[in-house]
């Protein structure tokens, strides 16, 4: 079953690739999407509500945490799929690519989305990294994929940093290696998979440990976009097309997320401390500041996104490095959230552009008027994820402040609270001046509803019913994922 999750979207990409007419690659597309979505949530069910293991594979594994990380690949990447095939029609009519080219978009996509599921398979360490760094040269390609100027040099900077970033991750599992083969019967497959790891992760050498999260975080943390790390992330964010957008900021830089997730379980087992918390912590509070004035003064929709996804992505490690049930559940929900809202947003954002023929907030005036639907979910999208009730990252956020509170007093959390408070402020007055701003003659109201307005109306639904009602057997299953991680780090 799990090998199913990167043989369909391989299979899918390599037809994709054959000289096909473009309704055929098309249907490629769709099918590839569909079923690849279908076969991972029934992966995902079976975990998390059947309580099933996939152990019998020697390199890949599902257990609790993988579990939500797949469902989140599943859900934003098959919405993008779907959402891509109109779009990629728009960009054809007005010259933007070729037709001829449709085909190794959606290959590209497609294989993109299987070296995402080989992330969070991974068992070993050293597969996990391969996985990782194959993410980033196949959406380098696609954040180039216009061979426009500004595309191509924010492809190549994206190539450059986070390869160099990957690298310094590498040197962090080589020591975590080595810590592992200095124990007494340990190497082989001991010292590189995870869940052979964490048994005997109490007996690793804790300062090499140490020095190895060092190198994690800087290394990963590139690829997740910390502050300072994630200069790559705004140029790549708002040149690539608004379905890899979507992806980069909902599952791509999840996946980064994941491996530092990992890296901390093993080095708080090892350490018998929070030291990889407190990084995690320092790390994420920048990341949160860093964002503020970057947000507050940005004229290009998409940049405007990309800050937004540091800032969020700062919040989900401040939860990491805080854990207990408060910060670990806050930071699974955010998780979620952010995913569905920020992959919303992009494609929104996505066909504003295309229909104002411009990324730029003030060229883009009156959107309720001319796109009634997409403007109405883009401005609702941005309540949300700049985290107003009843909207599911409201609660999101109020868990880990109040974790904050909890851990570290008063100062952690009124500066938690405070980042929040302003980028919400910065969102909502872009948000509105575009939105109830009046319509310019030159443009006329043309919107009829399709497939694509359901793609994104969805998660915003999801988004909210978070916040008014979630069904019992859900808040289970995020209460024994939540157990399952503070079980793993004692």
């Amino acid at each position: 079953m799990l090998y199913l999750l990167l043989i369909i979207p391989l299979f899918t990409a390599g037809i994709a690739f054959l000289p096909l007419r473009v309704k055929q690659w098309e249907r490629v597309n769709i099918i590839g999407a569909l079923l690849t979505g279908v076969v991972a949530l029934y992966s995902v069910i079976d975990i998390l509500y059947f309580r099933q293991t996939f152990d019998e594979y020697r390199f890949l594994i599902i257990d609790d945490l993988s579990a939500i990380f797949i469902f989140i690949i599943a859900v934003v990447g098959t919405i993008c799929c779907l959402y891509t095939v109109e779009y990629l029609r728009k960009d054809v009519t007005r010259g933007e690519v070729e037709e001829r080219r449709t085909g190794r978009f959606f290959g590209l996509l497609h294989l993109f989305i299987a070296t995402m599921y080989l992330t969070v398979l991974a068992d070993n360490l050293g597969v996990m990294w391969v996985a990782i760094e194959a993410t980033t040269i196949v959406s380098a390609l696609l954040v180039g994929f216009y061979r426009k100027k500004e595309g191509l040099e924010a492809a190549w900077k994206y190539l450059i940093i986070c390869t160099v970033g990957i690298a310094f991750a590498m040197l962090g599992i080589i020591l975590t290696n080595h810590a592992a083969s200095l124990i007494t019967g340990a190497g082989g497959e001991v010292s590189l998979s995870w869940h052979m790891l964490y048994p005997v992760a109490d007996k690793l050498d804790p300062s090499l440990m140490k020095l190895a999260f060092i190198f994690i975080v800087v290394g990963y943390g590139t690829k997740a976009g910390l502050f300072p790390l994630h200069t790559w992330l705004p140029d790549a964010h708002s040149q690539a097309p608004s379905p890899v957008s979507a992806i980069l900021s909902g599952v791509l830089l999840n996946c980064a997320i994941y491996a530092l997730i990992r890296f901390h379980q093993l080095t708080v087992l090892a350490t018998n401390s929070n030291y990889s918390g407190q990084i995690l912590i320092g790390f994420g509070l920048l990341s949160m500041v860093g964002a503020l004035p970057f947000i507050l003064v940005q004229k290009d929709i998409k940049r405007l996104l990309a800050y937004s996804s540091v800032e969020h992505v700062g919040i989900i490690i401040v939860a990491i490095g805080l854990g207990g049930f408060l910060g670990y559940m806050g930071a699974l929900l955010h998780l979620i959230n952010h995913s569905l809202g920020k992959a919303t947003l992009f494609l929104s954002a996505g066909t504003l552009a295309q229909e104002y023929r411009s990324k730029y907030m003030h060229k883009m005036q009156g959107i309720g008027q001319l796109l009634p639907i997409t403007g109405t979910v883009f401005l609702v999208g941005l309540f949300a994820i700049a985290g107003a009730p009843p909207f599911g990252l409201f609660f999101s956020e109020m868990s880990i402040a109040s974790r904050g509170f909890q851990v570290h007093g008063f100062s952690l959390g009124i500066i938690f609270l405070m980042a929040v408070a302003i980028v919400f402020t910065g969102l909502i007055y872009f948000g509105g001046k575009m939105y109830f701003s009046d319509l310019p003659n030159r443009y006329r109201q043309k919107e009829p509803l399709s497939l694509n307005h359901m793609l994104i109306i969805l998660p915003v639904c999801f988004l909210a019913m978070q916040g008014i009602y979630m069904p019992e057997v859900i808040q289970n299953i995020f209460i024994e994922v939540v157990h399952y991680l503070i079980g793993e780090v004692g």
